[in-house]
């Protein structure tokens, strides 16, 4: 099964995961990781460690395009022993919905399908719905 990583600044991963349980139910395999206070080498160990904690198929799911988590999780895929042998993806700009459609899809999708999914329901999460 798939699994994934959001590693945000600050502790908004955390709070997204919490939120998606209290919709769904605990998600196993939906994890949380934070840059606060952490150097760039040490924010890389932690995302190397947990792709290589197991060889499932994993997503890491960051905040911001260019900013040290997805910096630090592109440098991880690279370093990960466990992970040259699976897939894995860097998606940034994580919201809730992208985080609840991985939880509903991601025993009925192939992994690049899952992807691809979770990628365009991030977009269509991001609209103006009101206001002039």
């Amino acid at each position: 099964m798939v699994r994934a990583l959001v590693v945000t600044h600050g502790s908004i991963g955390a709070e997204l995961v919490k939120v998606v349980g209290l919709i769904l139910g605990s998600v196993d395999g939906l994890d949380a990781g934070t840059n606060s206070g952490k150097s760039a080498v040490e924010l890389s160990a932690e995302i190397t460690a947990w792709l290589d904690s197991s060889p499932e198929p994993a997503l890491i799911m960051v905040d911001d395009y260019a900013g040290s988590c997805a910096t630090s999780a592109q440098l991880s895929c690279g370093k990960a022993v466990v992970a040259e042998h699976s897939q894995t993806a860097v998606i940034c700009g994580v919201n809730l919905a992208m985080l609840l459609g991985f939880a509903t899809w991601r025993e009925s999708c192939d992994y690049e399908e899952l992807v691809r999914k979770i990628v365009q329901k991030g977009r269509e999460a991001i609209t103006r719905v009101g206001c002039s």
